[in-house]
């Protein structure tokens, strides 16, 4: 049997003359047997894709997100990794020079020459064993490779690991280190090392704490992996202000050898995360939008600062958002643009940071909702005007992916605030308390009627009495 095929970009109407090709029965067959070998080994590469998509945790950030916030996402002063390690001769030369000197101060605080030589060996060996497992960390190819590679691991580590160990905890730093020229850069390493295109395996960290902080090598340090936790935790509470977070709580709770962070990003939004919601199950709501601030106060609904460990712990009570104070301001900005990012990409992370952000969102239009926002104490903004602000929190929440089943831990809220502005008994009381108790002039002249209204009735009553009385 043939198979009468016409040739690609031949016309295929019935009237048209051009000779056709003649298929027999067995090229058809070999022709599928090539398609379907084809196909399966995009099946194969699917399924790669799928086991690889369990140990990867770097991502490079989705474009659409970066055509929305723009350079948000990329370093201004350090170069972490392999992404962007082609500009490191150039946009980044600076902290290139600078880590080689963190490397080398780590090395020399090992007294004996040998010792150093060893505490360098070890490094090499040491990641050159994990570079299978630290490729598989990130989500794209880049040209990085060999000697390259594994020296590129061993500096960023060196650095971040140092870095953290000297502006770390809180103390004064002696300006006679050979590190404390570096103190003008910390600000721009805070937000550096929160980047999502900008991370190493936490667990090259550990790696190298270890090797580099065995008393052997370093007698002032011990060998706990979680004083590294420890001391990263305080560098960036440091750097967010937050005097108030409680690190060993966190430490001793989350911070376990069976579950360690993925990388620095992933271990700073663990610190924000409440543990009692780490552990309790997600509210499932039907709506993943509120109103803006404006509106829901025409509902009677206020919003009121509250004390908590953390800004993600927003609550609604008695017609009342309880919110914690977050301060909005650069390092905020890229915190929170990144851990979406980490969200979006990574679907076996809790989505905290994507519902708060699509919970700001909602609440802020415009700048007078923020205005009202600053005024209750809510929302501290050091980015400039407050156009600038709802700018930045519009945009942080735009074409976001939420599933409203799960993962939604603001469920509960969103359903009750929502069957609060639908109940128009509320808009009502809410429309007597601004026309009245909202306008102390109004309650003074109203009581003053009901006084005068009063006053005249009693000596109405008294005349009546006084006349009757006096006619008996």
């Amino acid at each position: 049997m043939e198979i009468r095929i016409s040739h690609r970009g031949e016309s295929s109407r019935p009237n048209y003359q051009k000779p056709i090709r003649e298929f027999t029965h067995e090229d058809l067959l070999n022709m599928a047997i090539e398609q379907v070998e084809k196909y399966s080994e995009e099946a194969n590469k699917l399924q790669l894709e799928a086991y690889l998509g369990i140990t990867r945790s770097i991502y490079r950030v989705l474009p659409r997100l970066k055509e929305i916030n723009g350079s948000s996402y990329e370093p201004n002063m350090v170069s972490i990794g392999p992404y962007y390690y082609n500009l490191r001769d150039e946009k980044f030369k600076m902290a290139e020079d600078y880590k080689r000197k963190c490397l080398g101060s780590m090395l020399v605080k090992a007294k004996e020459p040998h010792t150093q030589h060893y505490t360098y060996y070890d490094c090499f060996q040491r990641i050159s064993e994990l570079e299978v497992d630290i490729r598989k960390c990130y989500s794209e190819e880049f040209e990085v490779a060999g000697i390259d590679f594994i020296e590129m691991m061993i500096v960023d580590a060196c650095f971040i690991i140092e870095i953290i160990d000297m502006f770390g905890p809180r103390k004064e730093v002696d300006s006679s280190e050979s590190l404390a020229a570096l103190g003008w850069m910390v600000p721009y390493f805070y937000r550096d090392f929160l980047l999502l295109e900008n991370q190493i395996p936490f667990f090259v960290l550990q790696e190298i704490y270890q090797i580099t902080r065995d008393p052997r090598v370093n007698p002032d340090h011990g060998i706990d992996r979680r004083n590294l936790i420890y001391a990263a935790l305080e560098f960036f509470k440091n750097g967010m202000k937050r005097f108030d977070l409680d690190i060993f709580r966190f430490t001793s709770m989350n911070a376990t050898e069976n579950d360690p962070p993925f990388h620095l990003l992933d271990l700073v939004p663990g610190s924000l995360t409440p543990f009692d919601k780490q552990q309790g199950p997600e509210f499932p709501t039907e709506t993943t939008f509120i109103h803006c601030v404006s509106k829901l106060r025409l509902a009677g609904i206020k919003v009121s600062p509250v004390k908590a460990d953390s800004f993600l712990e927003v609550k609604f009570k008695k017609g009342v958002i309880e919110m914690p104070n977050i301060a909005i301001n650069d390092l905020m900005r890229c915190l929170l643009l990144n851990c979406v990012a980490f969200e979006q990409c990574h679907k076996r992370c809790k989505n905290y940071f994507t519902v708060y952000s699509t919970f700001l969102d909602c609440l802020v239009n415009t700048s007078e909702d923020i205005e009202y926002l600053r005024e209750r104490n809510v929302i501290d903004n050091y980015l400039g005007d407050d156009s600038e602000a709802a700018d930045f929190i519009n945009r942080a929440g735009k074409d976001l992916v939420l599933n409203a089943d799960n993962g939604f831990y603001l469920g509960k809220l969103f359903k009750d605030v929502d069957k609060h502005y639908q109940n128009r008994w509320k808009w009502k009381e809410a429309s007597f308390k601004r026309e009245y108790f909202d306008k102390p002039w109004l309650i003074l002249s109203a009581a003053g009627g009901i006084l005068l209204v009063a006053a005249t009735s009693f000596q109405a009553v008294m005349a009546f009495l006084s006349y009757k009385y006096k006619n008996c």
